[in-house]
């Protein structure tokens, strides 16, 4: 008896001591990335002083429009979550859904299992919020349709900017078509799986483990929400409405150090290192979003020394800065701990096959 009790109990915490271990050394390879990345900069092009006083000499008023900026976006990506609670009579305040948001960043980057990190922490927000559990459902498919149409729509004009500035590569193309594939694929599976409410999962479905509750809950959300064009539509504009506002910030990380650049070509320069990182298999995209967005920007003439300061600037904003505000929005507004959303969320990826998309962390 007393052995099966120190089993029960030793169990939960070898798992909780490899679930923190795992997420440590999810991070080590995009750290070490980013830091050779950095430190070749610096070296290549001999510019570390100017590199340090770029970054001591940032104006202030620009740091301050960059982080209003930042709180809009976390606003205005509540507001997608909301246009559907809104429809079921379900109006939290502003300030939770907006917290919402900045804990389902943190733990989509804390927790790189295709965002349900964060789904954990948003559908019991929603549902601590009043909204049934078949809404919640609803809100977060919503919410990833909608991303990815936005996502698709914004790399397009991304590749045409590119292209108008002959800076367009092959590799880009490659990247580029390889999410068409994913932007494509993901919406349309959903909106066929919403076709009509109370469906049952085929049998074959009961051999997979975890994809059977997937479906169980996919088939309560009423169709006429997930599959409403004007819904979707307002959605996607929320959703656009984020990467611009994050792309706003890169420019205003730009203007901080003294070097304007075009908006088209900063927003181009967002869009391709957000769709590296969407790929990518390295939490937040750390190194890989710094690298693309640092070699998109010179392509299109800005100085490497100014590219590189105004994107790490810009990940202190929408990256670094939001992850322990999330732990402590997570605690104080739904009295959770960190270990036990990744332990839940790890446990969780490993059953099921399901997705929700990460926001990007810029």
């Amino acid at each position: 008896m007393d052995d099966a009790i120190s089993d029960v109990r030793v169990a939960p915490v070898a798992a909780e001591g490899s679930s923190r271990r795992h997420g440590v050394w999810g991070w080590l390879p995009g750290v070490l990335l980013l830091g050779a990345f950095t430190v070749f900069v610096v070296a290549r092009f001999g510019e570390e002083k100017q590199f340090a006083l770029m970054l001591k000499r940032a104006r202030p008023e620009w740091l301050l429009c960059g982080a209003a900026l930042q709180v809009l976006s976390y606003l205005v990506m509540a507001a997608c979550w909301r246009l559907v609670l809104g429809m079921a009579n379900v109006k939290p305040p502003w300030f939770r859904t907006a917290g919402l948001s900045v804990m389902k960043l943190s733990f989509d980057q804390l927790v790189p299992t295709a965002g349900i990190g964060g789904s954990v922490v948003v559908m019991k927000g929603l549902q601590s919020e009043g909204a049934p559990p078949r809404i919640a459902t609803a809100a977060l498919l919503v919410d990833m349709v909608s991303f990815y149409i936005a996502h698709a729509v914004a790399v397009v004009f991304a590749i045409v900017t590119l292209w108008l500035h002959a800076a367009l590569h092959a590799a880009i193309l490659g990247l580029a078509t390889a999410f068409a594939v994913l932007a494509c694929v993901v919406p349309f599976a959903i909106l066929w799986l919403t076709r009509h409410g109370g469906w049952q999962p085929p049998k074959w479905a009961r051999r997979i483990p975890g994809l059977t509750s997937l479906l169980d809950s996919i088939s309560q959300v009423p169709p006429e929400l997930v599959r409403n064009r004007g819904l979707l539509a307002k959605a996607t504009a929320c959703q656009l409405g984020v990467f611009v506002a994050d792309a706003l910030t890169l420019s205003c990380m730009l203007l901080a150090v003294g070097h304007p650049v075009g908006f088209p070509s900063v927003f181009a320069a967002f869009m391709l290192a957000t769709l590296v990182m969407t790929l990518s298999i390295i939490p937040g995209g750390v190194g890989t979003f710094e690298a693309t967005a640092v070699g998109t920007l010179s392509s299109l003439g800005v100085p490497v020394s100014v590219s590189l300061t105004a994107v790490l600037l810009l990940r202190g904003f929408t990256l670094w800065l939001p992850l322990p505000l999330g732990v402590v929005f997570l605690h104080r507004m739904l009295g959770m701990r960190l270990r036990d959303v990744m332990s839940r969320s790890r446990n969780e990826s490993e059953d099921a096959p399901a997705a929700s998309p990460q926001r990007s962390p810029a």
